[in-house]
């Protein structure tokens, strides 16, 4: 019996044993573990620290490179429009108690005709060179920005009196007017300026006041800058809303042409048409001059119609000629004295028909208030330079007291046209219809080509025709039709015209 007992003793220590080489086992094998979890979860931190320094060196980065741009945008143009605005906040928020600042708001005077003659990437280069002119004008202390496609922002810390704001604006007028390296065209700019904290404390209150300062400045005549005063918000601001909404419509392309035809009443055949603008309203439809063309007069817009216009005009012709023996037909298109005191327009006008390959002849210029055109020097050589380039030009104006009469002579425009009011003044015989009748015979004996508006019947056909006017154009031919459907008038001429020629 003593055995079994002895030999479970011993089969009880090394079962202890086993026991407890299992537990250190066990417990070197927790401790591996710990070792390597530590070990894991420590590189865990530092690649995820590593990670975070990387992701924070690279904000860092970002930042700097913003603040950089911010802080570049001082010295050449922004390129956003939100970044300059908040460069200038900082400029107020930094500006000395007592002090005031100006902001000079500049939009470069007809560009989109820029853009349309010359594209959008040599547009681009234009208000490059014309930006970094500007950057160069300004110290390092003031802020030079493009806010839109083509105006630019100048703010200028410290404005100390009314005579270094005026003589920095004509400044800037000057820098714009310099010529371009990129093309022969000579730019120029208006400008509103607005002060703080007079005229608002943030950049956005600023900016906005300074657009109507500039609404006055185009309206004035462009080329030119005007302050801002709080009586310009009851007094402009309707205006400003359209002006507004004209400058929508120019950059959405929402203005048009349409021809109404001049007809030789001899033959019944068409010998010319007279282009006129049209406004596609996206809710009112199609707009007639007199609904805008006052405003657009008013603003300056006008001189953008000039350009856009007749390039518009050269290239119908064109597409005309192609498709149509159109080869004795003229087509002429309005110049107001804005548009005639242009520098340079007749040039303007004329490459733009060298660019087409065509002739200047083939285009009539009517000129609107000739007696107010011939008092401006820039005026009179732009029509001498009409003449020279091969231009017809056809007056549109008898003067107020009728001075053409004696003046008929001198007026180097081989067209008069009678307007449809003095047509109906001298058919109903009312005030002055014997001074249109004289003005008429003197057209004629001096070898003028006399052409009567605004006709609309056979009564008023005979009437004009007895006074020997041959050429007429009103809704008896046609009322003024699109591009396209005035083909169709084209290719039913001649009209009928045998109960006037008995």
């Amino acid at each position: 019996m003593l055995l079994p007992y002895f030999l479970s003793d011993v089969n009880a220590d090394e079962m202890a044993m086993e026991i407890l080489t299992a537990a250190i086992i066990i417990l070197i094998t927790i401790g591996i573990v710990i070792i390597l979890f530590i070990s894991v979860r420590k590189e865990f931190q530092q690649v995820r620290e590593e990670r975070l320094t990387a992701k924070a060196i690279k904000e860092a980065e970002k930042d700097e490179n913003d603040k950089s741009h911010l802080i570049d945008s001082k010295k050449g143009l922004s390129k956003k429009s939100k970044d300059l605005l908040a460069l200038i906040d900082q400029e107020i928020m930094n500006a000395k108690e007592g002090s005031v600042s100006a902001l000079f708001y500049l939009d470069i005077d007809n560009f989109r005709s820029i853009t349309e003659r010359y594209g959008d990437q040599l547009a681009d280069k234009i208000i490059e060179e014309l930006g970094n002119r500007v950057r160069k004008f300004g110290d390092k202390n003031s802020v030079a920005g493009k806010h839109d496609s083509d105006s630019m922002i100048f703010y200028m810390p410290n404005a100390t009196d009314s005579e270094i704001i005026a003589e920095t604006a004509k400044n800037l007028l000057d820098v714009i007017n310099q010529p371009l390296k990129q093309t022969p065209e000579l730019m120029t700019a208006s400008i509103g300026i607005v002060l703080f904290p007079y005229d608002g404390i943030t950049a956005n209150q600023l900016l906005k006041n300074a657009e109507i300062a500039l609404y006055v400045a185009k309206k004035q005549g462009k080329n030119r800058y005007a302050m801002y005063s709080s009586e310009l918000i009851e007094k402009e601001q309707f205006n400003i809303n359209y002006y507004n909404e004209i400058k929508k419509a120019i950059s959405n392309d929402e203005f048009l042409l349409y021809y109404q035809p001049i007809v030789d009443i001899k033959t019944g055949k068409l010998i010319g048409l007279e282009s006129l603008l049209r406004w596609n309203h996206p809710t009112m439809g199609i707009l007639s001059p007199g609904k805008f063309l006052n405003v657009m007069d008013l603003t300056g817009d006008i001189t953008w119609f000039g350009s856009w216009g007749f390039e518009k005009i050269v290239s119908q012709y064109i597409n005309w000629k192609k498709v149509m023996q159109i080869k004795d037909m003229y087509i002429s298109t309005n110049l107001s004295p804005k548009q005639l005191m242009m520098d340079g327009v007749a040039k303007q006008f004329y490459d733009i028909v060298k660019k087409y390959e065509t002739e200047a002849e083939v285009f009539c210029l009517e000129i609107i208030d000739y007696y107010t055109v011939i008092k401006n020097p820039v005026a009179v050589h732009n029509l001498q330079d009409f003449r020279r380039y091969g231009f017809r030009i056809a007056m549109d104006d008898m003067g107020d007291q009728y001075e053409i009469i004696k003046d008929m002579q001198s007026i180097n425009a081989s067209i008069l046209k009678i307007s449809r009011e003095d047509v109906l003044r001298y058919i109903n015989q009312i005030e002055d219809a014997d001074k249109i009748e004289r003005v008429i015979a003197v057209a004629l004996q001096k070898q003028k080509i006399v052409i009567a508006e605004g006709v609309e019947d056979a009564s008023m056909i005979v009437k004009m025709s007895d006074l020997g006017v041959r050429f007429m154009q009103g809704y008896y031919f046609s009322q003024p039709k699109s591009k396209d459907e005035i083909v169709s008038v084209m290719k039913k001429q001649p009209w009928s015209v045998d109960e006037f020629n008995r």
